[in-house]
């Protein structure tokens, strides 16, 4: 179009403008005449639409969602959730029908363009905004119809529906390409661009969710290094709960930075928690050991029953806590091996604290032979146990005999010591209150057994005849 022509068009415009303006002026009854008509349409339309919406509750709930879903403009988020609830063969003639209207916008945008091509210059403007009005009208025909094919798909469609869809996506795009009319991809590009269900919004929601995810992310991680500092300062005796705590608290910030991410995108939450939660359902299922150990060391790390540094006794072994975690503990035992045991043995099994608490009890026991003085004996430990340091004065140790075995009195002694020096005093003791016992002319008993042989003397003398 030449400059001259474009002025001609945009007068022409202006004094159409005008002219309206002015007969707008001179015709002031006319137009309230037309408003007042106007405004009496619109109150008798809204009567009947509203007598029509006050129906549709008692219509069919399920053809309610047919109708809205193979209604003109409807909104795509509108048209997700509706789908949910059709067959497969409602969503076959669904798709055919918006199949035929993106035709249509095809047929009509090919017949625009056509046109322009022999179009003198003042109608080119007014063609080129209808060839815009229809491409943006297809962006959505478009969209909605992608939204009812991948539904058929996943209500399991006949597969001859489905390659016939989806063949007929493929090859718009690629007949699009192969015609060379890159005029046309790009004008078409940037109404899909500049269109409200286009990049800008897809660009704002990718934008939004790399926003979230790293807020997620770096709140997660400051959030775990402060619970954790707290945890090891106020907490020192729970290793559990400074190792789990953290950990949990940066994951649900980071599960719940992703669901909002999802949520920016205009993805269906509904329908992806239900995905994962199938898919959860099936990990937990595959991994069942793995979290019944999880489980597990959230419940020692509830009742805290020790501590990294504590000698503990788990199903009869026994070592020193070096690692405790949410899956496992490990020990190190006093032959320097590393033993580690699953959080759910030990939750399900046997556990004992050595060294949960500042003093312990040394039990011994001293077997002595029925003829030895008890008295004696007695008086012997109780001057072993006053003569080692380590043994504590209250509690007060108890000697008493608590025993009589099958080849020996036993006397217990049950001296009190510190946690640190049990097992030192244990041995100790035992060798000395042997020896003790000895030099005192006491003796230690063992297991023995006495076998008395009985002989029987015949009475009288066989005669054997002569």
């Amino acid at each position: 179009m030449t400059v001259k022509k474009r002025q001609t068009y945009y007068e022409i415009n202006a004094g159409k403008c005008m002219g309206q303006f002015n007969l707008k002026n001179a015709k002031t009854t006319s137009v309230s005449t037309s408003i007042a008509a106007f405004t009496a349409v619109l109150l008798v339309s809204l009567f009947f639409g509203g007598a029509k919406a006050q129906q549709l509750p008692h219509s069919d709930p399920y053809r309610n969602s047919i109708a809205i879903a193979s209604e003109a403009n409807v909104d795509e988020d509108v048209l997700s959730r509706h789908v949910v609830a059709l067959g497969a063969a409602d969503l076959t003639n669904i798709a055919d029908i918006w199949q035929r209207r993106v035709q249509t916008n095809l047929s009509k945008i090919a017949e625009g363009l056509t046109q322009l091509e022999t179009a003198v210059d003042h109608q080119a403007p007014e063609l080129v905004n209808q060839i815009k009005t229809i491409n943006r009208q297809n962006i959505g025909d478009f969209q909605n119809y992608l939204i009812t094919v991948n539904a058929l798909e996943r209500k399991g469609g006949s597969k001859e529906e489905l390659e016939k869809h989806q063949g007929f996506i493929r090859g718009f795009v690629t007949e699009l390409l192969l015609s060379y009319q890159w005029s046309v991809i790009a004008q078409l590009s940037k109404d899909w661009v500049l269109s409200g269900r286009g990049g800008f919004r897809a660009l704002s929601g990718v934008f939004q969710a790399i926003m979230v995810l790293t807020v997620a992310f770096l709140l997660g991680g400051v959030l775990k290094r402060i619970s954790s500092r707290r945890l090891h300062r106020r907490r020192n005796e729970n290793e559990i709960a400074a190792v789990v705590i953290p950990n949990v608290i940066r994951w649900s910030i980071l599960v719940l930075g992703f669901f909002v991410a999802l949520w920016g995108l205009d993805v269906n939450l509904g329908i992806t928690t239900a995905i994962f939660g199938g898919l959860g359902f099936l990990v937990v299922f595959m991994l069942q050991n793995f979290f019944q150990s999880v489980i597990g060391g959230l419940l020692l790390q509830a009742t805290n029953p020790y501590s990294k540094g504590d000698t503990v006794s788990i199903n009869h072994t026994i070592g020193t806590v070096v690692d405790v975690n949410v899956i496992s503990t490990k020990l190190r035992t006093f032959d320097n091996r590393l033993v580690q045991i699953p959080n759910q043995s030990i939750w399900q099994g046997s556990m004992e604290n050595l060294t949960k608490y500042r003093v312990r009890r040394v039990d011994l026991v001293f077997g002595i032979g029925y003829t030895d003085d008890i008295e004696r004996a007695k008086a012997t430990l109780a001057e072993m146990v006053g003569a080692d340091k380590r043994c504590l004065r209250s509690p007060e140790t108890r000697i008493f005999v608590g025993e009589l075995g099958p080849s020996s009195v036993n006397v217990y002694c049950r001296p009190w010591v510190r946690t640190d020096d049990y097992w030192d005093v244990m041995w100790d003791l035992t060798e000395i209150g042997k020896t003790r016992l000895q030099n005192e002319g006491i003796s230690i008993a063992f297991p023995q057994m006495d076998v008395h042989v009985h002989t029987k003397k015949s009475a009288s003398s066989e005669v054997w005849p002569s």
